[in-house]
């Protein structure tokens, strides 16, 4: 009977977790323990046009230097990359992120289609953005776009 009665709280206290907030990220450790996030804004006139205006396969692109991608990350963590859809920052979207578009063409009488592709390529030490249009019309430069990337090791 004392065994039972030393054995129950004991069983209890197993069951029973304390837990409070999460604390800030630490230094880097064991894959899966460390975590970046930070955002980038590429403004309009930062895109670098890749190929000739209104050319077939050109696009527009930016790279950003991001240290904290290094080895590591690169090879046994996980990259992700966000893009924010409004202006007061309230909803993103995981990249790649495709937006379809559509206008009136007057001097045809038809439509205008086409979509807008933003996406991500990264290396050790740089993450590349991509803006891609379906009809290559590169001659409209992208707007200013704000981008949240998280790193995890």
């Amino acid at each position: 009977m004392k065994k039972i009665l030393f054995l129950l709280p004991a069983a209890v206290l197993m069951f029973v977790s304390c837990e409070g907030p999460a604390g800030p990220p630490g230094e880097k450790g064991e894959p899966g323990l460390w975590w970046f996030v930070n955002e980038y804004t590429v403004r309009s006139d930062q895109w670098k046009l890749v190929g000739g205006t209104d050319e077939l396969n050109s696009y527009y692109q930016y790279e950003i230097p991001v240290p904290e991608l290094d080895k590591d990350v690169f090879y046994e963590g996980k990259m992700t990359c966000y893009m924010y859809l409004n202006e007061d920052y309230s909803v993103q979207a995981e990249l790649p992120e495709v937006i379809h578009y559509g206008e009136y063409n007057p001097d045809t009488g038809g439509e205008n289609l086409w979509t807008e592709t933003y996406k991500c390529d990264y290396a050790i030490g740089s993450i590349l953005f991509k803006v891609e249009y379906s009809d290559f019309f590169t001659g409209n430069r992208p707007g200013t776009k704000r981008f949240r990337v998280v790193l995890n090791y």
